[in-house]
């Protein structure tokens, strides 16, 4: 027998989900995270569906926004930046553009290290890779005192280090030999070696900023797992789409900052649709993602916080719109997140000293959420709670308690559907010609309404739609990246430089394979070319096929063709420059695929609630997802209940069972 194990850590709960390689059977679970150990709550889970026997567990991939919410909360390491004379002020500066042009109270981000723990030291590379004053220890000599001790992490980003690495590797050596132990070094060209030095320098603090308690949680979770007998491979996901050995994550913690959210787009692109608007709407979040054509939305580059990251990402749009947004009132009127009661105190109804109403209080009150039937039946709801919060949160506006509930989940639809906007319109992508794909413990609960508001046709639940991050992850190959820059016209690169380029960046990669033990593993290797007319900053990204040697002809006419399909124009004449080559490795790890199950006659009715759509009054069906087989129709109004999730059926939308067991809502 043969497991696999993955765990998607939430602001609210953490989703876990084991499956068995020989039979494609799934195991899931939900339990609340433990925010200060994050590790407690996943090996609850783990435990639970392994009953403690880790022996026959091949592998355990898990994300987490732990990383994230300690940038957007300024609780990451203390630690210290290293540059070259004369470059201290790159990070404070940053860029001179105004993202929010007509905003008069705009300010810029604090950076994460202010300027007194930015250290300067005397050494040069020049543009053109030649090292013009060598970094040795007699340079650093000053320095190292006043490091020692005082920092967490180091981040070091040395002038056109991305050309010559040679003294950047010199300035580590020597930190990592005269500084404690514990201290983690970053260097910026083994997390972005690519030109643009303020980008790389947010890169290399950000990776010092969040490493510290990355590698923390990845060390206490690898311990306890050790007590437990596993011995097989612990896994992270990047932000990228990928996986990555734990003790790697540790060291290039960057990469996994959307390591939560991305385990449902992975699912999302295994979903037999060519276009998808997946979301996923958890305790504290809400996050959105496309696949476009049947492949998942990626860039090169991401920004955190107003803080730009040279890393791949995958292209996932978050606002604070969860079941735990606390409802609140401000000049009078409604509001609702992004403050979050997260899982502990958590919304009113989990009875655990939450007072404040929350969007899931609001579902119970509105009658789209079955008391009995929460979580499977293992959390007590406490209605009464519930109810006289809202009757008092109502009293503020003058509404009774089913009007302030309808209030409450109608302004979090509406904010919902402009962050689907805010990645679909607002890029000339019509939202009308998308399915939707909703998971997470609240997604399915609003997808119909959020739909109904876009002009959307069809809502997508998969099976096990509160663990479908989770899952996702359990479809994510093991994925490395490496960029170099070599800027070069276009008509004017050789063949061999062209080559030479690319082959040197899978050697590189070829050494981090070896290093994780699966070299000689099969493999594929995409590359790709950054380019720009010349005279531009910004790079757009043509993929190169497999297989296919320097062929200028084809690699100016994607450009130009990927060009007019991003901005509306393109200039055929206008000299183009290459600037970053890309490769990157993909392993592939084995899928599942989900499977309907074969059934007849229609589900039998467990439950009626009264439930309220636009003000009226609807008696409501309730069905266990269980009962549902492949071909089962359900008429709304009417809610679907499982242990991970609740699927409200509005009035006037028709559910149907696919034979892949995912339920398919569509407007009558």
């Amino acid at each position: 027998m043969s497991y696999r194990l993955a765990a998607d850590v939430g602001g609210t709960f953490t989703d876990v989900v084991l499956i068995d390689d020989e039979t494609g059977s799934l195991t899931t679970t939900k339990v609340l995270t433990t925010p200060q150990a994050l590790e407690e709550g996943m090996l609850k889970g783990f435990d639970e569906l392994t009953s403690g026997n880790y022996e026959e567990v091949a592998s355990i991939v898990h994300g987490t926004t732990s990383g994230l919410n300690s940038v957007i909360e300024r609780r990451g390491a203390h630690c210290a930046l290293v540059t070259t004379r004369g470059f201290r002020d790159v990070y404070e500066i940053a860029r001179a553009n105004r993202p929010e042009i007509y905003n008069s109270h705009y300010r810029k981000p604090e950076p994460l290290i202010p300027r007194k723990d930015i250290y300067e030291i005397d050494e040069r590379i020049t543009y053109e890779g030649k090292v013009e004053k060598e970094a040795t220890y007699e340079t650093m000599r000053e320095l190292i005192p006043l490091l020692k001790g005082q920092y967490e992490a180091i981040a070091v980003c040395l002038i056109n280090s991305y050309i010559n690495t040679e003294n950047e590797q010199k300035v580590c050596r020597i930190l990592k030999e005269h500084l404690d132990e514990d201290v983690i070094v970053t260097a910026s060209h083994e997390i972005a070696r690519e030109s643009r030095e303020y980008e790389r320098v947010s890169t290399a603090v950000m990776n010092a900023y969040v490493a510290p308690s990355t590698r923390h949680h990845v060390y206490a979770l690898a311990g306890e797992l050790e007590k437990r007998g596993f011995s097989g491979t612990l896994y992270m996901m990047q932000s990228s789409g990928g996986v990555i050995r734990a003790e790697m994550a540790a060291v290039k913690a960057v990469q996994t900052l959307m390591s939560g959210p991305v385990g449902g787009a992975i699912g999302a692109s295994a979903i037999r649709r060519e276009n998808i608007i997946g979301f996923d709407i958890g305790g504290t979040s809400f996050d959105v993602s496309l696949v476009v054509n049947g492949k998942i939305e990626t860039a090169v580059e991401a920004e955190m916080e107003g803080f730009p990251i040279l890393a791949p990402t995958v292209n996932v749009f978050s606002i604070g719109a969860g079941g735990g947004s606390i409802a609140w009132e401000e000049a009078g009127g409604m509001r609702v997140g992004p403050q979050s009661a997260g899982a502990v105190p958590g919304p009113v109804c989990y009875d655990k000293g939450g007072t404040a109403p929350t969007i899931t209080d609001a579902n119970l009150v509105l009658g789209h959420l079955s008391p009995r039937h929460f979580l499977g039946g293992r959390m007590k709801i406490n209605e009464e709670k519930t109810k006289e919060a809202f009757e008092s949160y109502g009293k503020r506006f003058g509404l009774d308690m089913v009007m302030a509930g309808e209030g409450v989940c109608t302004i979090a639809n509406h904010k919902m559907a402009d962050a689907i906007r805010e990645l679909t319109v607002r890029r000339g992508i019509d939202p009308r010609n998308f399915s939707i794909l909703a998971f997470g413990g609240a997604g399915p609960m609003h997808a119909a309404l959020i739909a109904e508001e876009l002009d959307i046709e069809e809502v997508i639940v998969p099976a096990n739609p509160g663990v479908f991050s989770a899952w996702g992850m359990l479809q994510a190959d093991i994925r490395h990246d490496a960029a170099v820059t070599s800027l070069c016209l276009l008509d004017r690169l050789k063949e061999e430089a062209y080559e030479r380029n690319f082959e040197f960046l899978k050697e590189e990669l070829q050494k981090v394979l070896e290093k994780e033990g699966i070299a000689q593993q099969a493999k594929q290797y995409i590359c790709s070319l950054d380019m720009r007319y010349f005279g531009q900053e910004y790079t757009i990204s043509v993929d190169i096929p497999e297989g296919m040697g320097y062929c200028r002809d084809y690699i100016e006419e994607q450009f130009n063709g990927i060009y007019e399909r991003l901005y509306g124009h393109h200039s055929p004449d206008d000299i183009i420059e290459v600037v970053n080559y890309r490769v990157t490795v993909v392993v592939p790890v084995k899928k599942s695929q989900a499977a309907g199950r074969e059934g007849g006659g229609q589900a039998d009715v467990i439950e009626r609630l009264p439930g309220y759509f636009d003000g009226a009054r609807h008696d409501m069906n309730v069905y266990a997802r269980e009962q549902l087989t492949t071909g089962s129709m359900v008429e709304g109004p009417a809610i679907i209940v499982e242990l991970t999730s609740t699927t409200v059926v509005p009035p006037k939308w028709r559910l149907a069972v696919d034979g892949a067991g995912s339920m398919i809502i569509t407007k009558v």
